[in-house]
């Protein structure tokens, strides 16, 4: 709400003519919001509430990627969030014991992410959660408007690439 009214008084547009028309960023961070409030409330319903969305994003990635080397940078490139980030989210995971931090054999400077058992279960435990949120969320939409919507939001995340590039070129 106080986004909405900052940039009318920045536009000079009345509430109206906002509401009027519905930008498309806006409606997708809207939905982005409805859809996290819904995951963590169904994690929580189903025993999971000390597990973080970004955790099971993360115990996915690891579980996807258990068959190669994994230090705290990937994890950062991955999700696009920095280092003191990465450090802190990975400190509680591991502190929660879904992961273990060891000291690379060939870098004593690089931190070797392994998942352990409990990472794993947990995984696949949030899975089974995720899916049926999924499969709730996409209920009378036909698979013809969701190969429309993904190729939406491939166009607007190209044309946001595109911005960047462009502000790189100044």
């Amino acid at each position: 709400m106080f986004f909405r009214r900052l940039l009318n008084y920045i536009f000079g547009r009345k509430e109206n003519d906002l509401e009027k028309k519905r930008y498309l960023g806006f409606e997708i961070k809207k939905m982005d919001n409805i859809i996290f409030r819904q995951l963590k409330k169904k994690l929580v319903d189903a025993g999971f509430d000390e597990v973080t969305v970004m955790h099971g994003h993360i115990l996915g990635y690891l579980c996807r990627h258990k068959d190669k080397d994994l230090y705290q940078k990937d994890i950062g490139e991955a999700f696009g969030i920095g280092k003191s980030s990465v450090t802190n989210i990975l400190q509680l995971m591991e502190k929660k014991g879904y992961l273990v931090c060891r000291t690379d054999d060939n870098d004593g400077r690089c931190k070797k992410i392994v998942l352990t058992q409990k990472g794993e279960e947990t995984h696949a435990a949030t899975v089974k959660v995720i899916d049926m949120l999924h499969e709730e969320l996409e209920q009378n939409v036909t698979e013809e408007e969701k190969r429309v919507f993904l190729n939406v939001i491939e166009k607007m995340k190209k044309n946001i690439n595109d911005m960047n590039k462009e502000d790189e070129q100044c």
